[in-house]
């Protein structure tokens, strides 16, 4: 603990600062939220994979129907929860007593989700339409 002194329109005021030590504070590694992260974008990745695919292939579509009223998207959305879960599965076990620096955690996560995103934008992957 260590006290100092401030002064203030004339008049001094005696200040208590605290360490995390004295107080016990612990930091938790980031690993699981990074795990998380990741998962979250390899499930847009793979949701963008299946898309395009679909859209080359209509045998591939209708292989994707799961559900007929809803069609290829039944699949897709699927598939692309599955991958997010088993990602998540796989990825928080190795993560969890780690640290990632903030900066590679988000920029791998930019990466994924922006590659997903880019993969279901319908003028991306109309560029692959089967005739």
């Amino acid at each position: 603990m260590a006290t100092y002194e401030r002064r203030e329109g004339g008049t001094i005021t005696e200040e208590v600062v605290w360490t995390p030590e004295e107080l016990d504070i612990s930091t938790k590694p980031n690993g699981p939220a990074v795990a998380a992260m990741w998962a979250a974008g390899i499930g847009s990745l793979v949701l963008a994979i299946l898309v395009v695919w679909a859209e080359a292939s209509e045998g591939f579509a209708q292989d994707l129907a799961f559900q007929n009223r809803v069609g290829p998207l039944s699949g897709k959305t699927t598939i692309a929860g599955l991958a997010f879960v088993v990602s998540w599965a796989v990825l928080a076990p190795v993560f969890w007593r780690r640290n990632v620096t903030w900066s590679v955690a988000l920029a791998v996560t930019a990466v994924l989700v922006a590659a997903g995103a880019i993969g279901t934008f319908p003028k991306f992957f109309e560029l692959f339409a089967a005739d």
